[in-house]
């Protein structure tokens, strides 16, 4: 079991076990949007291993199966590895931690199962082991009222709306703006990418009613003008698990808030989403 990077160590301990007993069966762990499970490249928060091409160096004919990890089942992995067995292990570590236990699950009391953990944590103790940002990017929750309840809410009281809405760079502005007309919101998030679930690394804009207006007003030519070129910048982002003083706090400065859990945007959040939210809960 080893997760596959440029796929040499991978590659070298297959051939290697294999000639020495062929029913050796070699485990790839990959992170969820690598080619090597499937997926076609798109960003992962998880570093070292996964890939965005296939690597002369990687021989997949040696590996029996491949086994996709998000970036919340590392993490949550690498983190458990360090806490309960005292070995401090880094995010592909916990990749490789995961598929064993995924494969684990499925054998008898007498097979044997080898992980190899290459990578240390120490390179990650501002991330993976840091509660802060392991929050910030939702895969840690706080207590109380979190922007994941504020989103909830949202969504329950306005079903008939995608909870994410997305524009790529390249569409015309025209269309962005006719699907906010048809959809009856105000702002939609631009993407490189529609395809789902969306990375965080893939937003790289946002187009708002407000904004859109002002430089049609000056220009109507712009409707025409692709995305890219008439989008704002991208909100700011918080996990789904900061509690709701935090929205607060950002929204002091933006309009609007993207929602993230395990390093994916799942909705957007408002200000008068929140005021909406703290409404609801007031008495009386």
């Amino acid at each position: 079991m080893n997760g596959v990077g440029t796929g040499g160590t991978i590659t070298g301990v297959a051939r290697y076990l294999k000639a020495q007993n062929p029913a050796v069966q070699i485990i790839a762990a990959d992170p969820e949007g690598s080619v090597f499970s499937g997926g076609h490249g798109r960003p992962y928060l998880v570093e070292g291993v996964g890939e965005d091409f296939w690597p002369p160096t990687f021989d997949p004919a040696v590996v029996d199966r491949t086994i996709m990890v998000s970036d919340a089942e590392s993490f949550v992995a690498a983190r458990r590895v360090t806490q309960e067995e005292g070995l401090l292990v880094g995010g592909s570590c916990g990749t490789a931690v995961h598929a064993a236990l995924v494969i684990g699950a499925e054998l008898g009391r007498d097979d044997l199962v080898v992980v190899l953990l290459p990578d240390s944590g120490r390179g990650y103790l501002s991330k993976i082991f840091n509660d802060e940002w392991m929050t910030r990017f939702g895969f840690l929750t706080e207590p109380g009222p979190t922007a994941g309840d504020v989103l909830a809410a949202k969504h329950a009281s306005r079903r008939t709306i995608p909870d994410l809405v997305l524009a790529t760079p390249d569409e015309p502005a025209r269309l962005a703006f006719s699907l906010m007309r048809d959809l009856g919101i105000s702002q939609l998030v631009v993407s490189v990418t529609k395809e789902q679930p969306l990375a965080a690394k893939e937003v790289s804009g946002t187009l708002s009613e407000l904004e859109l207006m002002d430089k049609v007003f000056r220009d109507p030519s712009v409707l025409e003008r692709p995305v890219g070129e008439v989008m704002e910048p991208a909100m700011p982002m918080i996990g789904v698990g900061e509690t709701v003083s935090d929205v607060v706090d950002r929204l002091k400065t933006a309009s609007s808030v993207l929602v993230l859990e395990g390093g994916h945007p799942m909705g957007i959040v408002t200000r008068p989403d929140v005021l909406q939210f703290l409404a609801s809960r007031a008495p009386g």
